[in-house]
């Protein structure tokens, strides 16, 4: 009995471990995403993205390494400020991956396991990416607040901002985070 009790101990630990892995990142996200839409605002010009980890993120854009650290300072103070909505981007992944999913759900249901030619089929396929498309932005931006990002900083600290690309634009940043346990 004890044997299958510290099983399940351990199941309980990993998933607690999984959870606050994925609270990191989604807070890791929040703030990437924030300090895009203050480089955007900035004017900085495409390429521009980002990608997120537990221990902080990465950032694609033509600011300098002072730059960067001044925009991750005040996208944090933002974020802590209550500005919510900075965590959540019209340009994240997540928006692009719920445009395909929305498309292709659609094209299934639409065109259902009819066997009919390519040309028959071009309407049906052009309505759901339409619809596809405008979906996306609603349906994704919710998945985005509920699931991707958290704009919960308490306690979240920016430990470090360093270049990791060497040549000119655009320049490769690592925003390393630190967060309680």
């Amino acid at each position: 009995m004890e044997r299958i009790a510290s099983t399940w101990r351990g199941k309980g630990m990993r998933y607690t471990m999984l959870k606050e892995l994925v609270r990191r990142v989604r807070r890791n996200h929040a703030l990437e995403h924030a300090c895009v839409t203050l480089m955007l605002d900035a004017g900085c010009e495409p390429p521009l993205g980002g990608y997120s980890t537990p221990g902080g993120f990465f950032i694609i854009g033509g600011v300098e390494t002072e730059e960067m650290a001044r925009i991750a300072s005040e996208a944090l103070d933002r974020l802590n400020a209550g500005q919510r909505e900075l965590a959540v981007s019209r340009h994240c992944g997540t928006n692009l991956a719920t445009a395909a999913l929305i498309t292709g759900l659609l094209t299934r249901l639409l065109l259902g396991r009819r066997k009919v030619g390519v040309v028959k089929r071009l309407p049906l396929m052009a309505v759901a990416a339409v619809a596809g498309a405008l979906l996306s932005r609603p349906v994704g931006n919710a998945i985005q607040r509920r699931f991707t990002t958290l704009a919960d900083m308490d306690s979240v600290e920016i430990v470090a901002v360093a270049r990791l690309w060497p040549g000119p634009k655009p320049r490769l940043h690592r925003v390393r985070t630190r967060m309680p346990d």
